[in-house]
């Protein structure tokens, strides 16, 4: 595989994942094209007020119950969507190429 760098065409490439792996640690190109992070949150807490939503329900606090199961349910939906897309955005990194030669990215 030849970079696609009209300029370079280099057939020294790389994956992008295998390239910072081997750099060393202080190394600039490492913070450069480091691994997207993951997103932190996650949808415990989400599950956390849809119960106590559940609860307040069932103890009579109807519109109290509704607000944490609707708060619990957008939380849910948001952090699901955001891990989504961190996912997919370390599936992409992953897939990555890199062109030794002149540093071009590229996903095949």
């Amino acid at each position: 595989m030849n970079c696609p760098s009209s300029q370079c065409g280099s057939s020294n490439v790389q994956l992008l994942s295998l390239y910072v792996d081997g750099l060393p640690a202080g190394a600039p190109n490492r913070e450069r094209f480091a691994r997207p992070a993951a997103t932190a949150g996650g949808v415990l807490p989400a599950l956390g007020l849809v119960v106590l939503g559940v609860l307040l329900l069932v103890g009579g606090q109807i519109l109290a119950g509704i607000l944490f199961l609707s708060a619990g349910g957008v939380w849910g939906f948001v952090a699901h969507r955001l891990g989504a897309e961190a996912e997919q955005a370390r599936t992409k990194w992953e897939n990555t190429r890199i062109c030794l030669a002149c540093t071009e990215r590229w996903a095949p």
